[in-house]
């Protein structure tokens, strides 16, 4: 039986030798290979150009990511290289090439243009081309290499920001709706702590007057212990430092009976102060809104130094300008602006008289005597064009007309009151946001804080 077989294949190839069309079955052998090597020569290819893509999209984001930063912190060298790894390490999880890549990332940071560059490079193992590791001098490489480029632009601009809040009596019932939206502000524009940040913020509370804590003494000549008004005469909507009107002069003296417990901070990047600052706000008094806006615009000013710590100090205006700064504020309250201050020189009995009639609820002196003394009138005025709603818009437009971009929030659902049209007033166009709920108030705030991040970063 295994004798017959035997004799059946042979005649079978003894023919195929002899048979002339028998020359095809090699050359067609050799084809099926050919096909075989480019078809998965496709597939190599394929490979690579996949891994490249992957590579660009993963190059661009850590770009990005890296400008995002630069934007808004100094970083050193080893910041840099954690910023691109992490981004790296995002995109390109579950990438064969990850290590490799990650090893010959580079990096160019262009401070003069504010331009990043990064490279990187890889290589993939082909699984045809090499046949496996076998004659890969004949038949082609083991590996191919590919590499790409990303360059990103990141503002060089440092952001100063005056938040501005109304922490009146009214505000009781939403006051942690208030810090919620407030903390919302410093967790996007500061997100990570930082001793060299390029974002700066102050914290406004205002009530009938501005808390200006250790700094009241200094900023009133000893008038005032703890509280400060509004600024008069001349002055008035203007940012010249304190030291340069003198108390008695009817121009450069603040005052004030009373205070929110609320302390103003002055610019700082520390996320520390400025959230504990937040958590701290309380509510009392009467809306002098004026007084608010007036101090928020002292903050951002370059000509307070002689009262601000040195790193707190407002960047000069030529920084505007020269493109290298930007300065913001964001002003809000939850009703109409209803008290100001008058200066006047009076006797005893003319202060007790406007005590009497309700003008003045300050504390008179001089018992016994006709001497004339310096009186702060806490006077009540509402509307649109009530004093102290002249006056806010008044420090608004100088604000404006210094460089100082405006943004405004009216916590309320009267669009039509006198203390939204005010903001309205205030605000630069397309600046002005309503809030009717504490959902609204602290989605106002996130907006605001992203639209101020994405002027800076376009910048």
């Amino acid at each position: 039986m295994i004798k017959r077989q035997f004799n059946c294949c042979r005649k079978i190839v003894r023919g195929l030798v002899y048979d002339s069309k028998a020359s095809v079955l090699p050359i067609f052998g050799i084809m099926v290979i050919l096909m075989v090597l480019m078809a998965g020569a496709a597939m190599d290819i394929s490979r690579v150009v996949n891994a490249r893509e992957k590579l660009s999209y993963a190059l661009d984001a850590a770009g990005l990511a890296l400008a995002v930063e630069l934007s808004t912190t100094v970083l050193d060298e080893d910041d840099i290289q954690e910023i691109l790894s992490d981004s790296f390490k995002a995109n390109l999880a579950n990438a064969e090439f990850l290590d490799e890549a990650i090893e010959n990332l580079e990096y160019e940071i262009d401070a003069e243009n504010g331009v990043v560059s990064v490279t990187s490079s890889a290589s993939l193992n082909n699984y045809f081309i090499g046949m496996g590791g076998y004659s890969i001098k004949d038949i082609g490489p083991d590996m191919f290499e590919f590499g790409t480029s990303a360059q990103v632009s990141y503002s060089q601009y440092d952001v100063e920001l005056a938040l501005v809040v109304d922490v009146t009596g009214s505000m009781s019932g939403e006051i942690n709706d208030l810090k919620d939206a407030s903390e919302a502000v410093v967790n996007i524009l500061i997100p990570d702590d930082s001793d060299e940040g390029k974002v700066k913020i102050s914290i406004i509370p205002y009530s009938v007057g501005v808390n200006l804590g250790s700094y009241a003494s200094k900023a009133t000549n000893n008038f005032s212990d703890r509280c400060a008004t509004e600024r008069q005469g001349t002055n008035r909507y203007t940012d010249v430092s304190y030291s340069t009107t003198p108390i008695g002069d009817g121009s450069g003296t603040y005052r004030s009976q009373d205070c929110s417990n609320s302390k103003i901070l002055p610019l700082t990047d520390s996320r520390t102060q400025l959230l504990n600052s937040i958590s701290a706000l309380q509510t009392d008094g009467y809306t002098a809104g004026q007084t608010g806006i007036g101090w928020g615009w002292y903050t951002l000013s370059p000509y307070w130094s002689d009262l601000w710590p040195a790193d707190s100090v407002g960047g000069s205006y030529a920084d505007v300008t020269g493109k290298k700064l930007l300065k913001f504020a964001l002003i809000m309250t939850d009703g109409d602006f209803n008290t100001h201050y008058q200066k006047k020189n009076l006797t005893y009995s003319e202060c007790r008289n406007l005590q009497y009639y309700g003008e003045y609820n300050g504390t008179c002196k001089g018992y016994g005597t006709n001497t004339k003394y310096t009186y702060w009138l806490e006077k009540s005025q509402w509307g649109y064009n009530g004093q102290s709603s002249k006056r806010a818009r008044g420090l608004c437009d100088a604000m404006k007309n210094s460089h100082i971009e405006i943004f405004t929030v009216y916590f309320g659902t009267a669009s039509s009151s006198d203390g939204a049209k005010v903001m309205q007033a205030c605000a630069n166009s397309g600046n002005y946001y309503q809030a009717s709920s504490s959902s609204d108030l602290v989605n106002a705030f996130a907006n605001i804080a992203k639209k101020i991040q994405q002027i800076h970063l376009s910048k």
